[in-house]
């Protein structure tokens, strides 16, 4: 059974980002701190609950401690965390309504998805989500909302009018927002890998923008079959190969990297070329039209 101790700073560790070993350390330190001072409490004449009580008390309220902790890891993430959801929102509602009004296109599944993931990052940024791996939660929520995000734009980019423009301004200052929030947590975890860090920086800075390809691509052939053919058909599920090779190649280089760091780098290279490929292809047909 967990004692009052363990209880408190298992809540305070929680509200950080960190790895299970780095919220083990800091847990272990915080225990002994309090133990110490619980002690000092007992040999001034309380008793031991009165003296644990007490010593919570003194070392300070766990919500303001975890706030801090987390903010010392990654500053100013939580009010880049809340700009991203409240503009977002913004976003997402101008896109459904301009494209109900102008078109009379009901993205009704695309609105309640992106509300959904969105609302779920500003729970998270304000600290009410996310236990466990905190990051990894992180990541996937950011994830999912930049896919949302280039949807919206698939969305915006359809219609005629003058807000066109301002929204698809806001659209991708979000995605590269919520890019660089990814990158930040990531390249934070590759600091406490025991080996090849660098060689772990290098693949990371390689993969995020060719993800950022392979993804645009894709959700630009899952909207343009939406579009051609009035709905979902079973056939459209192959536009997500792209995506899918990425996300392959992108697993195999970090599972190579401690095995064999040439073999790594191969693969990222078949990644860049792919990437700039497929940008060749779209640059050829952007100029023929």
């Amino acid at each position: 059974m967990k004692s009052d101790f363990n209880r408190y700073v298992e809540r305070i560790v929680n509200q950080t980002e960190c790895s299970k070993e780095e919220k083990a350390d800091m847990a272990e330190e915080m225990t002994v701190h309090l133990e110490m001072r619980k002690e000092e409490l007992i040999s001034e004449g309380m008793s031991s609950g009165e003296a644990e009580r007490k010593a919570m008390e003194m070392f300070g309220s766990g919500v303001e401690i975890g706030a801090a902790l987390q903010q010392s890891v990654y500053p100013y993430r939580k009010e880049f965390m809340l700009t991203l959801s409240i503009v977002s929102f913004v976003f997402i509602f101008s896109a459904y309504l301009l494209a109900l009004i102008t078109q009379g296109d009901a993205y009704i599944v695309w609105l309640i998805s992106a509300v959904i993931i969105n609302s779920l990052l500003l729970f998270t940024a304000l600290n009410q989500f996310g236990k466990g791996s905190r990051r990894r939660w992180m990541n996937g929520m950011l994830i999912a909302h930049i896919l949302n995000l280039l949807f919206g734009f698939g969305i915006i980019s359809s219609i005629d009018h003058t807000f066109y423009l301002p929204l698809a301004a806001v659209n991708w200052l979000l995605i590269i927002l919520a890019l660089a929030l990814v990158y930040q947590t990531t390249i934070y975890e590759t600091n406490f890998q025991k080996t090849n860090v660098r060689e772990a920086k290098w693949l990371h800075t390689i993969n995020f923008p060719a993800g950022i390809v392979f993804s645009t691509v894709t959700l630009f052939f899952i909207w343009a079959g939406l579009w051609l053919f009035g709905g979902f058909q079973l056939w459209m599920v192959v536009t997500v190969l792209p995506l899918a090779g990425w996300s392959l190649l992108y697993w195999g280089q970090m599972k190579l990297l401690g095995k064999n760091k040439y073999c790594s780098f191969a693969l990222a290279g078949i990644t860049v070329a792919a990437a700039v490929y497929v940008l060749v292809k779209i640059s050829e047909l952007i100029l023929l039209h």
